[in-house]
């Protein structure tokens, strides 16, 4: 418990002094996003603004929290035909993004932004709490997360199970940070979205979701560069703490709470690897891509 108390406190001191200034900009089909700026794609960067805070703009400020309504519904098809069904969203905020109820473990249903441009889910620090993310031996990692706003510290872990209503992934990684917005608390990236057709129905104000046929050379959802990716992404992030532990446990000036946190990163990094593993046999990916 002190181990993850420390990473808490510095997780939270590091994201509140670092944090920077919303970031307003446009995609190519004239949607406006609000992101922080570190999420903001790279061929947008240029756009990068404050948000519109003119009179007239829409800058709702309810910040009740929770699943928008109404609930989503599976559309009718055809025997043998791919799964298709919509989700109502709701865009009360100023940049009007589209934001749905997703469900996380089973357990918690909340409201998130969908993000073409974003590989991975993006979560607020409030949920990941509510999640029980941050408990010893879950796996977490601190890792920097930069951008065209400067570099700030997040945590990189796994939520094991993601659903809109028919769509589920199992063993998503998770970059927890800050939240950039009352209205939503995270991202939906391509990480998730990968396994689906989506598309978004302005006038009627729903997202249509169209089941992707599994591909047979994929693994737990995956192609073998994803897994090979992430084992690579995860062993290094073991090797480094690792030797960063070593190297301070020889260090007479070290001081004892930087070697206890890089000792705890040591131990969370191996299990994070450990967790990968265990998920990657369960889902039968061959030694090779791993």
């Amino acid at each position: 418990m002190r181990f993850v108390s420390l990473l808490m406190l510095l997780f939270l001191t590091w994201t509140s002094i670092g944090a920077s200034e919303p970031c307003q900009w446009t995609d190519d089909k004239g949607v406006i996003h609000l992101d922080d700026p570190a999420e903001v794609p790279v061929k947008y960067q240029s756009q990068c603004k404050k948000p519109d805070t003119r009179p007239g703009a829409d800058t709702s400020t309810s910040t009740t929290r929770g699943p928008a309504s109404p609930t989503p519904a599976e559309t009718k098809t055809p025997p043998g035909a791919p799964k298709r069904f919509e989700v109502p969203y709701k865009n009360e905020e100023s940049a009007r993004r589209v934001i749905i109820p997703v469900t996380f473990n089973d357990a918690i249903t909340a409201p998130m932004a969908l993000d073409t441009g974003a590989p991975g889910m993006v979560m607020s620090i409030d949920l990941a709490e509510r999640l029980g993310l941050f408990s010893h031996g879950n796996g977490n990692l601190l890792v920097a997360a930069g951008g065209v706003g400067g570099t700030s510290l997040a945590v990189l872990t796994i939520t094991e199970s993601v659903s809109i209503e028919g769509a589920r992934a199992e063993f998503v990684p998770t970059t927890v940070m800050k939240s950039i917005s009352t209205e939503f608390e995270g991202l939906i990236g391509m990480d998730f979205l990968s396994g689906h057709k989506v598309s978004i129905d302005t006038k009627r104000q729903v997202v249509v979701f169209e089941e992707i046929p599994a591909d047979p050379n994929e693994r737990g959802g995956h192609d073998e560069a994803w897994w090979r990716k992430t084992f690579q992404e995860f062993r290094e992030a073991r090797d480094r703490w690792r030797d960063h532990a070593s190297a301070l446990a020889h260090d007479d000036g070290a001081s004892e709470e930087s070697k206890a946190l890089a000792e705890f990163q040591a131990r969370e990094a191996e299990q994070l690897l450990l967790k990968l593993h265990a998920h990657a046999s369960d889902v039968a990916v061959p030694q090779e891509w791993r």
